[in-house]
Formats: structure tokens, sequence, C-alpha cells
């Protein structure tokens, strides 16, 4: 007995060790990249570090050269053809939407049956977002697609930089590789049944500052396929819920003595309370990165309309919650139906 202990206290203090490398790494490098986006003027601020949250919570160790260009060379590539497609149909909305609603469909199809779930997933996040700007935000048309780039190639640089400080691997149990769908096709189906109408009210009520609303419901959508079902979804609600509280409390906090080093502060404590619960891992730990994403997004949108736009926060969160019910209700009704459809079920 006395010669096993050493090496099990070893053993979990090198865990322990391991989960206060994730969390500083988490809590520096998101906070790096939202706080250097606020200083340089680049929007949406919140991209970046809501990038630089899905990587590190998605990768246990750094990401070597090859793997960080290639994703900001995915995230190029996705951007710029939603970017040409739209500019290139722009005068034929119907044939526009038409492919819009097939990429989706092939987007959630791959998903479904567990094909490239990062590049498609920037695939969605690109083919929805995209056209919305473009099409209702003329100042933001040609260069969107360039802020996406520009937010994946600072989330993967403070990623590198962020496990070159704090090196150990993260400790967060990775996630169960997605067995593919009973239903594919159905199960696409419904996914582009779900985010293709919400574009196209966006679109004709130009509600162009819930397009982070957009994205989040989408990624929903997208990892919901993953697991098969809206069983968590209730939980993600309200994950975006204390997303927009802890939101509007750091934007009161940073109103009574705004400055550069305020921010960086109240920044970093948020991100390190968030990653105390992303390193958990499992539904608890997804469920608070996003949270995280939620009040990353507020806060950058609440920033960005200034104080005499603050009460805009109540509205944002309508908004998220809307969505969010909308999309969880669709597919706790429609999923089933795509099960019973199946011939495995």
């Amino acid at each position: 007995m006395a010669t096993a202990l050493p090496p099990q206290r070893t053993a979990v203090d090198l865990v322990d060790k391991a989960r206060r490398h994730f969390v500083l790494r988490f809590g520096f490098a998101t906070t790096a990249s939202f706080v250097i986006c606020e200083w340089m003027g680049w929007q949406p601020s919140a991209l970046a570090p809501v990038l630089t949250a899905v990587l590190l919570a998605s990768l246990p160790t750094s990401p070597p050269p090859k793997v960080g260009l290639v994703l900001v060379a995915i995230m190029a590539m996705c951007a710029w053809l939603a970017f040409f497609l739209t500019t290139w149909l722009s005068h034929t909305p119907h044939l526009l939407f038409g492919i819009i609603g097939l990429i989706l469909f092939l987007a959630f199809a791959g998903l479904a049956q567990a094909k490239g779930q990062l590049p498609l997933t920037l695939l969605l996040m690109c083919i929805t977002v995209v056209p919305v700007v473009t099409l209702t935000l003329s100042q933001y048309a040609g260069i969107f697609p360039g802020m996406l780039v520009k937010g994946m190639a600072i989330a993967v640089i403070f990623t590198w930089i962020g496990f070159a400080v704090w090196p150990l691997p993260s400790p967060k149990q990775p996630d169960p590789p997605a067995p593919p769908a009973e239903a594919p096709v159905a199960a696409a189906l419904i996914g582009t049944a779900i985010v293709l109408p919400l574009m196209l009210v966006y679109l004709l009520f130009g509600i162009t500052d819930a397009i982070p609303v957009l994205l989040t419901t989408t990624l929903l959508v997208a990892k919901m396929e993953e697991e098969r079902g809206a069983a968590s979804g209730w939980a993600k609600l309200l994950g975006n819920f204390l997303g927009g509280f802890v939101a509007v409390a750091a934007f009161y906090l940073l109103a009574i003595a705004p400055s550069l080093l305020a921010l960086a502060l109240i920044t970093l404590v948020i991100g390190i309370a968030f990653g105390n619960e992303i390193v958990k891992g499992g539904v608890r730990g997804g469920n608070a990165l996003l949270a995280y994403n939620a009040t990353m997004v507020i806060f950058g949108l609440a920033l960005l309309k200034g104080p005499s736009n603050s009460g805009t926060w109540g509205a944002r969160v309508v908004q998220f919650a809307i969505a969010v019910i909308f999309a969880v209700g669709m597919m706790r009704l429609l999923m089933p139906l795509a099960r019973r459809k199946s011939p495995h079920s």
C-alpha cells in the first residue's frame, strides 16, 4: 500500500494540473482574441472568442500547423463560396434559396451520416449567415467573408499560444463519435425545414441584429442532429438565458470603469468561470460551451451598440429564446416521425 499511494497521488495531481491548464488556457485565449478584436474594431468581435472556445473545447492537444492552416482554408472556401453564390444569384432569389436549401440539405445529410463534421459545420455557418449579411447589410457585403476568415485565423493563433503557455493535454473526455442516423434523409429534411424558414424571416423583416441568433440556432440544430434527438434542447435553452444574464452583468460592470484593462479582466473571469464547467465534459460541458458562446455574442453586441442602446440585450435574449424554442420544438415534433418512418425502427 505504501508503495502504491505515491503513484496514485501523482496521477491525481497530474489530472488536477491538466484541469488548471485547460481553464487558464481557455480563459487566456478567449480573452485575448476578444480584447484584440474590440481594440482593433474588428466586428463582430464575438466571432473570434467563440471560434477559439470551440477549438479549445474540441482539441485535446495543440493542433499541428497543417491542421490550423486547413481550418482557416476551409473557413475561407465556405465563406467566399456563400458570398459569390449570393452575389451571382441575387437577382433570382427563388433559384438562390433553392440552391441554399440544397446545400443545407446536403450538409445536414453529411452530419447525419457522421461524415466531415468540422467542414460541414463551417459550411452551415457560412451558408446561413453570409447570404443574410450580403443581402441586408450592403456595407458588410464584400468584407464579411473576410471577417469570418480573420476570426478563424485569430482563433487558431491564440489556440496555439494557449497550448504553448499551458501545454498539458485537456483532461476533458472527448465526445464520443456520433453514430449515423437511422434516417439521414429525413433528418436532413428536418434540419433544412428549421433553418431555411428562419433565414427567410430575417430577410423579409430585415432583422440584421439577430444574425448571431441565426448562427446559434443553426449550430444548435446541427448539434442535435449529431445527438439524434432534442432531449437536451431545453437545457441548451437555459444555457442561452444564463449567457444573456451573464453578458448583461458584464456590460453594466464594465460601465462602472470602462477601459481596455477592465474589459480584459471581466472577460477573463467569464472565461475561467465557464472553462471550469466546460472541462468537465459531457452534456454539462457542452451546455456550458453554448452558454459561453451566448454570453460573448450578447456582450459583444451590447458593446457595439453602446450605452444608449444597452437595453437591447433584453430583446436579444428574447430572440435567442424564440429561435431556440422554435428549433427544439420542431426537433421534438418531427424527429419521432423520422424515426417512425425509418426501416430500422
